[in-house]
């Protein structure tokens, strides 16, 4: 381990946290005003914020502890950021900006080409088709109100991200995320059969996970 990378990168993560709430709000007047529509820029509350800040932080001090290139590092601790900010979005507007996803699917690109290989992104490429086919079958069983487009386009993006096998593991992540949320949920009374909810944070979820794994591996 290198410990002074694993600082470095833990400072650098505390301080992109700090930021991510204030491009999370852009993001959200950015939506309203294109679409002209009535959507309400909130806030963070001092919990969330707090959340972000220690949640990215350790995310990027554990990219640093685990890989000796600066340059993979930075790319994996990017990939955590726009994960949590993805997801911090879709919690406030239930809404997966199109630019964000974009810029995933490039990080996504360039970490399987550095990190694995030219060959491993053919793979990644069919994997992104196999899970966004894969969403859009779940769509049509369960209604495509619960499972919209922009939650079809970031699966996608995690299939690319990270290819096969690994997506194995984002799957089994989100899956587990999202069944102890339900299940939690319906216990106590917050959620029922036709509750609906935001998506990409599971997605995501399991993004993190699965690239933990890769990375520390």
């Amino acid at each position: 381990m290198n410990i002074y990378l694993t600082l470095i990168f833990g400072i650098l993560g505390i301080s992109f946290g700090m930021v991510i709430p204030h491009i999370s709000n852009g993001f959200v007047t950015y939506k309203k005003l294109r679409n002209n529509s009535e959507i309400v820029v909130k806030n963070c509350d001092i919990r969330t914020v707090g959340l972000v800040v220690v949640l990215n932080g350790v995310l990027w001090s554990y990219a640093g502890s685990k890989t000796e290139n600066i340059f993979i590092t930075l790319l994996v601790s990017l990939l955590f950021t726009v994960a949590i900010l993805i997801s911090l979005i879709d919690l406030k507007i239930r809404l997966i900006p199109n630019e964000l996803v974009l810029f995933i699917l490039f990080l996504g690109a360039v970490f399987q080409i550095l990190y694995f290989g030219w060959m491993a992104l053919l793979y990644a490429l069919i994997c992104m088709v196999a899970v966004g086919f894969m969403f859009i079958m779940a769509g049509k069983l369960v209604g495509l109100e619960q499972v919209g487009a922009g939650d079809v386009k970031l699966a996608a993006a995690m299939g690319l991200i990270l290819g096969y096998p690994d997506i194995k593991i984002g799957l089994i992540g989100m899956s587990g995320a999202l069944i102890a949320f339900c299940l939690g949920g319906m216990t106590i009374k917050k959620l029922t059969m036709y509750s609906f909810f935001p998506l990409a944070p599971f997605i995501m979820f399991g993004t993190i996970c699965s690239l933990i794994y890769i990375i520390g591996w």
